[in-house]
């Protein structure tokens, strides 16, 4: 790979920056919540304006041309000047087509959507004190389960014993405070982490501390001279449980799916969706990559248990990996496993590891978006009911080039001989008998 090309190009001080994270959240009794984080590291966008006069403007569509015609990436720095924090992301396009309103002599005004993931350490963003408009936003709100067609005999009930509060607050802040906002919503991971507030009665309150968490995963800034930025973030008011321990066992301990499918020496590993690069788990590395999985179904036709998993091959690399070494994927041994990860220091909590489901692949299916397989468990768990090999000349291996078979090289076809096998130099994985008769007559 060559080195990565540096995005330095002027942009307006007039532009919008974005922190996303996503938090899952399922709802418990009497409103309270249990909440994980789905990724560890926010993503953060930027939308840069640009004001170019014609030469300029060409510089600016060949960059994006060459990066966006090469599925690559490039380096942002985000500078002081602008309201930034002096990082430098490696970021992508989040756009195909780079639209312009050129006018006259080719002057233009464009702009460009940066995407990136923010690994910046995560340090303790105190307390939620900062001023705020004393103009705010606020409900309280019940959860009620009504009936779904209105009768004669209509009936709801709501299960919670005091409403929830919600709040919307507006800011307008300079660069140094709004980078403290920033860092305080990067500390709680947008939703996932409960803070305390007080409601000020000089901003309409009754002057009492309540347990919130963002509404929301999302902080959009927009960004203006100096780096000045108005913007508005909703809080909601969080049932904290009676257990204390509980609570903050749930803030630490997250739960992350990890799939290992046994390709020979280059296994490929897997850790779903992901935020994170890597992770190691039992002496192995596994990079944070889509992944989704479905339930474990039946087929009582064939005896197998089996459960669809998808993965990426937008960069086509399951591809590669069948053009270089062939379909080794489909009988390759598979496992899914489920790991709890310390969200604070993001490393694999020991000894609390269960294996989901173990099988074996098959089906591969591929397009240019993803790679589909099965992982079947044959027989309510036993693989095998009677030996699959038979006392033959010809090799037993089902699929020529797969993991058993081991051969790597230029042929594409095979016909089961130890003499083929000889000439393409992989005698030591056949998988037959080739000193035994090929027909023995036996009279009685």
């Amino acid at each position: 790979m060559g080195e990565i090309p540096v995005f330095n190009f002027e942009y307006s001080d007039v532009y919008t920056s974005k922190i996303e994270f996503m938090t899952s959240i399922n709802e418990k009794q009497k409103g309270r919540e249990q909440r994980y984080p789905v990724w560890t590291y926010p993503k953060r966008t930027f939308k840069l304006k640009f004001d170019k006069t014609s030469s300029q403007r060409e510089e600016l569509e060949k960059f994006f041309i060459n990066i966006a015609g090469t599925d690559g990436k490039f380096h942002f720095t985000w500078a002081v000047e602008k309201g930034g924090n002096d990082k430098t992301y490696t970021c992508s396009f989040n756009q195909d087509s780079f639209e312009q309103l050129i006018q006259e002599y080719g002057f233009s005004q464009s702009s460009l959507e940066l995407i990136t993931i923010d690994d910046s350490s995560v340090v303790d963003g105190g307390d939620f004190d900062f001023w705020h408009s004393a103009e705010t936003s606020f409900s309280v709100a019940y959860t009620t389960i009504k009936d779904k067609i209105f009768t004669s005999h209509y009936q709801n009930k709501t299960y919670l014993d005091y409403p929830k509060r919600r709040w919307i607050l507006k800011f307008q802040k300079n660069a140094e405070t709004r980078k403290l906002i920033e860092n305080f919503f990067i500390s709680k991971r947008g939703k996932f982490r409960s803070f305390q507030w007080k409601w000020d009665k000089d901003k309409g309150g009754d002057n009492n501390t309540y347990n919130v968490r963002f509404d929301t995963d999302e902080l959009n800034l927009d960004i203006n001279d100096y780096g000045f930025s108005e913007f508005e973030i909703p809080i909601k008011e969080v049932f904290v449980s009676s257990n204390p321990l509980s609570e903050t066992e749930k803030d630490e301990i997250i739960p992350r799916k990890l799939l290992k499918i046994f390709t020979g020496q280059n296994p490929i590993n897997i850790l779903d969706n992901e935020t994170l690069e890597t992770i190691y788990f039992d002496g192995e590395t596994y990079i944070g990559a889509p992944l989704t999985y479905g339930e474990i179904t039946k087929d009582d036709n064939t005896a197998v248990n089996k459960i669809n998993v998808q993965l990426s091959n937008v960069g086509l690399s399951i591809s590669g990996i069948i053009a270089n070494r062939g379909d080794i994927i489909t009988n390759s041994k598979a496992i899914l496993t489920q790991v709890f990860l310390n969200v604070n220091t993001n490393e694999i909590i020991q000894n609390l590891s269960e294996i989901i489901y173990v099988g074996r692949c098959n089906n591969l299916s591929l397009d240019y978006e993803t790679a589909s397989v099965d992982i079947e468990t044959k027989l309510g768990g036993y693989e095998i009911l009677a030996p699959i090999m038979k006392y033959q000349t010809s090799c037993q291996v089902r699929r020529f080039k797969d993991c058993r078979c081991g051969y790597t090289g230029e042929e594409t076809s095979c016909d089961r001989t130890f003499t083929t096998c000889q000439r393409l130099g992989n005698t030591q994985n056949f998988m037959g008998f080739p000193t035994m008769f090929n027909e023995l007559v036996i009279k009685v």
